[in-house]
């Protein structure tokens, strides 16, 4: 550590292995971004970087901060599938031929056309809970809308069974757990080595199923496409499969619950949004920027690099605090306020440079329909409480239920 770190070190409070860190994660960015932009985290043995300036550079520059231990470092021994590194762990150009095949699934022309699908799996959630729970009552927004509207819309575009949505949930969230690892004791490792060897051995089955009989899904184009004259192998299908369903249910799941849990908090936005609909895809917009739901992503050097006088050795970790970049007051007027005509240009929410997320688009469109549904059937729609338990990991972002009070529309 160098001096100019060392000289900052005792006043810092981040550290990503604390829940109390986790669970309110805007204070520290602030320590960080004024204090020590660039500080070492003993906890990780790593240095996270937290001004947008520097969070876009790293992001940009895959030569000298390179992606190919991010799967690793998040996952450990947890990793479904070892043996191949997945997309999001491959540095260029060694990526690109996978992600031309996954990208055609999610361009604009082609997700825009799922508008009713999404619309009609968002209405038939609804049916679902006033089938349990009537027209007026409670229910957990997490685990009743919030977890199942994305995976139904993945599922389809997947090709998995949507009768195991609850199970596709219950695996992730465990996975994406595994970057807590060191703080966790026996019962809760166990925990997550069986959400790994259940998802695996699903998408395994799932490969053997489209082997055997191809459909019109995304995995059947993986198992089926040519690259340069070969064939994807069965296991980087597995890893594909698994990234996307993750990356399908978690963005989506926690956008939505992390923008009914901060209605409840900023006065008057939800009666705002129900007398203008309009807004809506602005609300998403400032909200992705507020309060996102992918926290941190993570690159290793691939040599020595100085940054705001603090040397981070070769081949060391460096985390990149999106949510810190997305409340810079560098880069943003009132960066702490949610500020709902803000309509902000630029987000780290989705990450940048080659790693750019793959379903950016969809994950927005789902939110916009989602929350213009809700507030269409639902005349009340209200978390029971201002704080809900937040997931616990520092990756990514959401509660984790959400009990609600709720009234349909007459």
């Amino acid at each position: 550590m160098t001096t100019s770190d060392s000289a900052t070190a005792e006043k810092i409070t981040y550290d990503p292995l604390d829940p109390k860190v986790t669970d309110h994660p805007y204070p520290h960015y602030v320590q960080l971004r004024e204090r020590a932009p660039v500080h070492y985290v003993e906890s990780m043995n790593g240095y996270v970087v937290s001004r947008w300036d520097d969070v876009e550079m790293v992001l940009q520059d895959g030569k000298t901060f390179s992606s190919a231990q991010f799967w690793p470092e998040l996952l450990g021994e947890y990793d479904p599938v070892p043996e191949v590194a997945p997309m999001i762990s491959m540095d260029p150009p060694g990526h690109v031929r996978i992600r031309k095949l996954a990208n055609k699934a999610f361009v604009p022309g082609k997700v825009n056309k799922m508008g009713d699908k999404i619309r009609a799996a968002a209405n038939l959630l609804i049916d679902e809970i006033i089938e349990r729970h009537g027209n007026e009552g409670e229910f957990d927004f997490v685990w009743e809308f919030s977890a199942l509207f994305p995976v139904t819309v993945i599922a389809d575009v997947l090709g998995v069974d949507l009768a195991q949505r609850k199970d596709f949930k219950h695996w992730v969230d465990s996975l994406l757990s595994a970057g807590n690892r060191a703080a966790y004791d026996d019962d809760k490792l166990a925990v997550i080595g069986q959400a790994s060897k259940d998802i695996r051995a699903y998408f395994e089955k799932v490969f053997d199923e489209r082997s055997d009989s191809p459909g019109e899904d995304l995995i059947s184009g993986f198992i089926q496409a040519e690259i340069d004259g070969e064939r994807l192998t069965r296991s980087e299908v597995l890893n594909m499969a698994i990234l996307l369903l993750i990356g399908g249910v978690e963005t989506t799941t926690n956008l939505l619950g992390i923008s009914f849990t901060h209605m409840k908090r900023i006065g008057g936005i939800q009666e705002k949004l129900r007398a203008d609909p309009s807004l809506i895809p602005m609300f998403v917009e400032e909200m992705l920027r507020y309060d996102g739901p992918v926290q941190m992503l993570f690159r290793h050097t691939t040599r020595d690099v100085e940054m705001h006088g603090v040397t981070i050795p070769d081949n060391t970790l460096v985390m990149l605090l999106l949510g810190a970049a997305n409340h810079d007051e560098r880069k943003y007027d009132r960066s702490e306020e949610f500020v709902l005509d803000r309509d902000p240009k630029e987000l780290m929410s989705f990450g940048q440079g080659p790693h750019f997320c793959l379903g950016f688009y969809l994950s927005r469109m789902e939110a916009r329909i989602a929350i213009e549904v809700l507030l269409e059937r639902f005349e009340v729609l209200e978390p029971l409480t201002g704080e809900p338990k937040w997931m616990e990991s520092y990756f990514a972002r959401g509660p984790k239920g959400l009990p609600c009070r709720f009234k349909v529309r007459d």
